[in-house]
């Protein structure tokens, strides 16, 4: 395209030149590639750690069909069973020290019961003195008997509160300490549920699929390192499967629900399929692995059943015979 410089201003030749390519962006076919998706599955979700990261140990071959109670997934749980075993050292220690401190504190107090009945002995033997008539003594005596009944007294009262104190201390020894072996027996408690969350178990029948790293896109593969909430794996229902892609802003436009669309499939790209869009996110999200900009989650449903065989995760690409008016 050229342009007269008298007779159109700069602004509007280059308004001018963009023309065609906007009209031709209008014009191309919309193409996007989708995954074949479950809408029930059980996903295996990294478990949560003390540390920020966890090591896929053991992942079940993918494909391979699991039952109800395999082992699908096992993460990395080494440092766990390390403070377990730091865990069950401190509770078998904690309960050593409960038995010796009780028995410490169970000598004390036999020996302050003890103490307490002598001393009650001695104030019978006091009183039975005391109570000789003053008629049959002396002076001298019957004072001596008297002060002698009035310090049994003392030394009984004394030997009561000596007991009291004897057995509030090996109560509250005893409690302070059966409050450290519970803290202990929490953790531990704790920590070995923490072990049991590295392995995954099957809930349902189906074949084992991976899962995706959310920033690079990768497939998931033994020795990986990933972070808590992670998809690691899924088993998915075969019976209600779905088309899903993600289409960026820019075209969200070119786009409604119930538009007609077809369907092909990396495994059998001499067939098309017909579908329909159900779907589209009301609000856009970032994914990173398809680029900077925020995306529309779509939904495609199949028109009719597909006659072959479909699995989760088989790549399509969708094609739009109609576009929107």
């Amino acid at each position: 395209m050229r342009c007269i410089a008298l007779r159109f201003p700069l602004m509007a030749c280059l308004l001018l030149s963009l023309v065609p390519s906007v009209v031709w962006a209008e014009q191309a076919p919309l193409l996007l590639s989708g995954q074949v998706r479950a809408e029930k599955s059980q996903s295996f979700i990294s478990p949560m750690t003390d540390n920020w990261r966890v090591e896929v140990q053991w992942l079940m071959p993918e494909g391979q069909v699991a039952q109800p109670g395999d082992i699908v997934a096992v993460f990395d749980g080494a440092a766990i069973q390390g403070e377990i075993d730091s865990e069950e050292v401190v509770l078998d220690t904690a309960r050593e020290k409960l038995d010796k401190d009780d028995s410490k504190f169970a000598q004390d107090e036999l020996e302050k019961t003890y103490a307490l009945e002598r001393a009650q002995l001695l104030l019978k033997k006091a009183a039975i003195d005391a109570a000789v008539p003053k008629k049959y003594l002396s002076a001298y005596e019957y004072e001596s008997y008297q002060v002698a009944k009035k310090e049994a007294e003392s030394a009984v009262r004394k030997a009561e509160k000596d007991l009291a104190q004897a057995e509030l201390t090996r109560q509250v020894a005893a409690k302070k300490q059966r409050v450290k072996i519970a803290g202990a027996e929490t953790r531990l408690e704790y920590k070995r549920g923490q072990l049991a969350s590295m392995s995954l178990h099957a809930e349902r029948s189906g074949p084992v699929l991976y899962g995706k790293h959310p920033w690079t896109g990768e497939r998931v593969f033994v020795g990986m390192t990933a972070q808590p909430g992670w998809t690691i794996a899924e088993i998915p229902s075969m019976s209600d499967l779905y088309v899903e892609a993600w289409l960026h802003e820019i075209d969200v436009d070119r786009v409604r629900s119930g538009q007609a669309a077809e369907l092909i499939f990396d495994a059998y790209l001499q067939r098309r399929f017909p579908a329909q869009l159900a779907e589209i996110a009301v609000q856009p999200q970032k994914r990173q692995e398809l680029g900077p900009g925020l995306y529309y989650r779509l939904m495609f449903e199949f028109s009719e059943t597909p006659e072959l065989e479909l699995l989760p995760g088989m790549s399509a690409r969708i094609e739009f015979p109609e576009a929107v008016q």
